[in-house]
């Protein structure tokens, strides 16, 4: 997905949100958002928004001296999240279809994303109640199925911290099918899953994990390094969690799921869904 105009403005929202987290020092944000202005001229739109918009962050982490301004509200964000596990998993192993249970599951868990929102803003228990009774407005549930059945090694992009404990619950689910991977960043990156959050939450003991080999939003063609690149080529399906796994690998040449809640209105018409519905989109059948 290539960025537009409006994902330029959307840049700057996202260094202000960025440089209130690092810092409460007012002529610092300032400096972030001023060095966030000076860097737009130069983002090149046939980049996907996810790598246009990693500058805010990039500034907001040298500019504020915090190299994880994120680090706290993350580690929050898992530990809330697993106060709510053993609930989540009832939801899963009660269901008529296990597997969906989880995968609505994984799609309520997106709410969670600083990089769109404030804290404040984010309603866990709100999220799961909506997705569990709503319908995915694009479900490729069949071609999920189809691939899983035939699949032996399944590469999974994670999305944020929090979310990650939601994840490891439809892990768990695919686990039963097919050998899962987790993928997670090498880097501090926004409230990204890192290696730190996976070991938290306890993830490694359900599957392997990797890193992408950087601190990237998403997994970046342009970006990612050789072997991460030939690791998804390998893959017999690949899951995306979230808008910047969407924005980076929706035409990425392989069997690709993304799950994920539409939350700008320019990812919203890219999807084929209203703002605020969620997707379970197979990259195969809608190009079909």
């Amino acid at each position: 997905m290539k960025a537009t105009q409006e994902c330029l403005v959307c840049v700057l929202a996202q260094a202000l949100r960025a440089a209130r987290v690092a810092t409460e020092d007012t002529g610092v944000q300032r400096a972030i958002l001023d060095a966030a202005s000076e860097r737009v001229p130069t983002l090149d739109l046939n980049e996907s928004p996810a790598v246009i918009s990693m500058c805010a962050y990039e500034l907001a982490a040298e500019l504020s001296g915090k190299a994880d301004p994120y680090g706290a509200l993350k580690f929050e964000q898992n530990r809330h999240a697993m106060t709510l596990e053993q609930e989540l998993r009832e939801l899963v192993r009660n269901g008529d279809d296990p597997l969906l249970s989880a995968l609505h599951l994984a799609a309520a868990g997106n709410i969670i994303d600083l990089g769109t929102m404030h804290a404040q803003q984010i309603d866990v228990r709100q999220a799961v109640e909506q997705v569990m009774a709503e319908s995915f407005a694009v479900e490729h549930l069949a071609e999920f199925r189809d691939s899983l059945a035939r699949c032996r090694d399944l590469l999974y992009l994670l999305d944020n911290a929090g979310e990650i404990v939601f994840d490891k619950i439809l892990v768990e689910e695919l686990a039963k099918h097919t050998t899962v991977t987790a993928v997670v960043k090498a880097g501090p990156i926004i409230n990204d899953a890192t290696m730190e959050d996976a070991v938290q939450v306890g993830l490694p003991d359900i599957c392997e994990v990797i890193d992408t080999g950087g601190a990237f939003i998403g997994a970046p063609p342009s970006l990612v390094p050789e072997s991460f690149s030939k690791r998804m080529h390998v893959a017999d399906m690949i899951i995306g969690k979230g808008q910047g796994n969407y924005e980076t690998i929706d035409d990425f040449p392989g069997d690709v799921f993304l799950i994920l809640r539409a939350k700008c209105e320019i990812v919203a018409a890219h999807m084929g869904v209203e703002f605020g519905q969620v997707g379970l989109i197979s990259t195969r059948a809608r190009g079909a």
